[in-house]
């Protein structure tokens, strides 16, 4: 899938077979996979007056270029297990004073768009 700045895919969600014959899966809600993109990918800050953005955690300017960045992303059902890997490609620069990758404020609206078209598709979870 991709929106706007991001594309994402998934991987097929895992499926198991008790003794007793039983199908299962994890449980895996929207909002809960949001919480744990929101935890995995870290999103820039705006700048009030100024153009340009910040870093999310130490509030330095960020002036290094953005690049396509691989950024995988393993949620966890609702009981803790592992439910599946999501893989983003979104754009990303680093913070030239600690070295954190962040993406722009302007695809943090799209990396959640992604997840819920994901686990909307057709075979999604």
């Amino acid at each position: 899938m991709t929106v706007g700045t991001v594309a994402g895919g998934i991987e097929q969600l895992p499926r198991w077979r008790c003794a007793q014959g039983h199908d299962g899966g994890p449980v895996l809600t929207a909002e809960h996979g949001r919480d744990q993109v929101a935890a995995s990918i870290a999103v820039a800050r705006p700048r009030r007056l100024r153009s340009g953005e910040l870093c999310g955690a130490c509030g330095a300017a960020l002036t290094m270029p953005t690049r396509r960045t691989v950024w995988p992303v393993t949620l966890t059902g609702a009981d803790g297990r592992v439910a599946v890997t999501l893989t983003y490609d979104v754009p990303a620069t680093r913070c030239p004073d600690c070295g954190r990758n962040q993406v722009p404020t302007r695809s943090a609206d799209d990396l959640v768009a992604v997840l819920d078209d994901l686990l909307r598709a057709p075979g999604g979870p």
